[in-house]
């Protein structure tokens, strides 16, 4: 979903509006107003090419792994009886998982491999 709201801001689309569309809408109406004939898979690596901008913008400007957080009373507060577990899941296993899905390296930046495959190979 990230990589379909990058898109979402570069297209200037309202994201409540996304919710109530499909992805491939999108892509269709992309590729009817420029002319475009992208494929889908196209579509969706653009997504994840711009995300992958962002967070080496972000990385430039000195974000990393220890700015990937939640709110401390998000993350402390009991919440039994919420029908939830009585705390959150280990927020750094999950980044661990999140930046190995996302090609990115124990800091949260992108690695090399990962830019290449996107053709950000020169960032």
């Amino acid at each position: 979903v990230q990589n379909l709201m990058a898109l979402c801001d570069s297209l200037n689309i309202c994201k409540f509006t996304a919710f109530g569309l499909q992805a491939d809408d999108l892509h269709r109406w992309l590729n009817w107003v420029t002319g475009w004939d992208s494929s889908f898979e196209e579509f969706l690596k653009t997504g994840e090419r711009i995300y992958n901008l962002k967070r080496l913008y972000n990385v430039k400007c000195g974000i990393s792994r220890k700015d990937d957080t939640l709110p401390e009373r998000i993350l402390t507060l009991n919440r039994p009886g919420l029908h939830a577990p009585e705390r959150l899941p280990d927020l750094a296993k999950m980044l661990d998982e999140y930046y190995l899905v996302r090609g990115w390296d124990q800091n949260g930046i992108p690695r090399k491999e990962k830019l290449e495959a996107l053709g950000l190979g020169e960032y």
